[in-house]
């Protein structure tokens, strides 16, 4: 699964050069995100991740966009003893123009992705995989018509052994190939 979401983010990138301008413009960028997952009392409880993304935007309307995203490993000492965390995951969002404005939108999103847990505590390993919705909220500022800054909110909601929900909070640019 992994291979076959590479190979479209990379197809994304690659069809950067065939765009029209006006019908859709492809994209790239990168989100530092700030989340904070609902894990369990004995771990590690906020986690600096790394995002980068490909997406397709159709002006007017909105984009879609695909991400792989890496945490750095936290660290959480608590009365259990030490225990440590990282997490990994990739997905596809649907982002919705909610307002047009001339150098920007208010923008709503829908999504899936896969996250992946990994946990130590006292020498005991746990991994857990889940399937999310995610839902957010944001804005993007346009300075030029190649950049984009980007905030985004983001509520996760996911099944899985140790992972039940998320929030996030992600700031981030995107260039917009013409």
């Amino acid at each position: 699964m992994k291979k076959y979401f590479l190979c479209a983010l990379g197809a994304l990138v690659v069809s950067a050069g065939s765009a029209k301008a006006g019908e859709y413009m492809p994209y790239v960028g990168f989100d530092y995100v700030n989340m904070t997952p609902n894990i369990g009392d004995n771990y590690p409880d906020n986690y600096d991740v790394g995002n980068i993304n490909a997406g397709v935007k159709l002006p007017e309307l909105g984009s879609l966009e695909l991400f792989a995203e890496r945490s750095m490993r936290e660290k959480k000492s608590g009365s259990a003893g030490i225990s440590r965390g990282r997490l990994y995951g990739y997905g596809a969002d649907v982002l919705i123009n909610g307002w047009n404005f001339s150098e920007g939108a208010i923008l709503g999103s829908v999504g899936y992705g896969r996250i992946s847990t990994k946990l130590k505590q006292n020498g005991h390993t746990e991994r857990d995989t889940a399937n999310a919705l995610r839902l957010g909220m944001g804005g993007e500022l346009n300075p030029t018509p190649e950049w984009g800054l980007r905030a985004m909110f983001r509520y996760s909601l996911a099944k899985g052994g140790d992972f039940a929900n998320a929030k996030e909070f992600s700031l981030g640019a995107r260039y917009y190939f013409y």
